[in-house]
């Protein structure tokens, strides 16, 4: 039976009442959760760090995340070597080896540190370089695809202070003066030039870790001419690493590098040239990037760091290798690049105080020869990382 006029009349405006309460309701609920989250209480906190991991902490999904987790989180760059001794106001530290870390505990007394990530220490070369140095015993390419890089023969070429032209085959350019020489950061200050020192000290102590003690001459002279014919170096770890995306082979034939560097590239961009070629030193040693907290608030980054699943991922997009799941093994399959997902022939870097031995018997080389140190305000734009 149709409804009178009457009741339908009624019905539509109950309809009506009931739809328009709902959505005054819809509307101040929506309002309160964008007041939330425009009024949402962050505690700042200020964190020093190697400048590898700078493009990390300014990710805009990295700092949303620690927004939603309570944290407002700026970092500055500064060298691993320089953070421990003058950190400023900073809630936490973040050099980039576990032997900087332990300093930075033993100089202002703390207990705690966070281990979030990891990256080894690779070569970053072009492809005729690379069939250059094959030839010469080298460079070789496992059965995986991934290129080696063999210290101990590089360090004899070195002892013959090879000059690329001087190379077998033709790969090179016969008018290429510049001898065989890895690039690297600026030893004084960065954290990248140090696992350098570790990797090669290694091999010219025997194959041995050297010890704390007494540093050999003769094992130092070596080590320091290594970095002298490399002329002034740079403070950072980024900024040899551009001139090497930029300015090609001619500019930078081989560069001592974080794997992190060469994954954030060809993820992120701006990507690599197609003839870039990431080699796995033999042996090589692990950058373990740490954060030591000052504070209750720096704790707590170092602990979402570690433990929080999102910024594991973000940290994972950003070439490191973290803690705990299959993220940068899926990123690397994902993108097809060229990365030794396992690494087998790892050493372990010296104590902090084998370390600052060797580290200043080669600052003292370099002051001998001229070459300034960076300024504080050089080291701290560089990040010297």
């Amino acid at each position: 039976m149709r409804a009178s006029p009457h009741t339908s009349g009624r019905g539509a405006f109950w309809f009506v009442v009931v739809a328009s309460v709902l959505a005054v309701a819809l509307a101040v609920a929506l309002g309160f959760v964008v007041l939330g989250r425009v009024f949402q209480s962050t505690t700042p906190v200020q964190g020093l760090v190697g400048s590898e991991k700078v493009e990390l902490f300014t990710d805009e999904r990295v700092r949303d995340r620690f927004a939603e987790l309570g944290y407002e989180v700026a970092v500055r760059a500064r060298g691993s070597r320089l953070m421990a001794e003058d950190p400023g106001e900073a809630d936490f530290l973040s050099p980039g080896s576990g032997q900087a870390a332990e300093y930075v505990r033993r100089l202002h007394g703390l207990g705690d540190e966070y281990r979030p990530f990891s990256t080894p220490m690779v070569v970053l070369s072009y492809r005729p370089m690379v069939d250059a140095l094959e030839e010469a015993g080298v460079a070789h390419r496992s059965e995986d695809g991934t290129w080696s890089f063999d210290l101990a023969a590089y360090l004899e070429l070195t002892g013959e202070r090879v000059r690329w032209r001087d190379l077998p085959g033709s790969a090179v350019s016969s008018s290429n003066r510049n001898e065989v020489l890895v690039r690297t950061t600026d030893p004084r200050t960065s954290n990248s030039a140090a696992m350098h020192v570790a990797a090669l000290s290694y091999l010219l102590n025997g194959e041995e870790v050297v010890p704390p003690g007494g540093v050999d001459r003769e094992l130092t002279d070596t080590l320091s001419r290594l970095f002298l014919a490399q002329g002034q170096p740079p403070e950072s770890s980024q900024q040899p690493f551009d001139q090497y995306r930029d300015l090609g082979a001619g500019h930078t034939p081989l560069l001592w590098a974080y794997e992190s560097q060469y994954v954030d590239a060809m993820v992120n961009g701006p990507a690599l040239a197609e003839d870039a070629v990431v080699l796995y030193p033999a042996p090589t040693v692990y950058s373990e990037h740490r954060v030591v907290p000052f504070t209750d608030a720096g704790a707590e980054v170092g602990r979402l760091l570690t433990e929080d699943e999102r910024l594991q991922e973000l940290a994972a997009e950003h070439g490191f290798r973290t803690q705990a799941g299959n993220s940068f093994d899926d990123l690397v399959a994902e993108h097809g690049l060229p990365v030794r997902t396992r690494l087998d022939d790892v050493v372990n870097s010296p104590t902090h105080e084998a370390m600052e031995g060797l580290l200043t018997a080669i600052e003292q080389a370099y002051s001998d020869n001229g070459i300034r140190p960076p300024t504080a305000d050089e080291a701290a734009r560089g990040g010297g990382s």
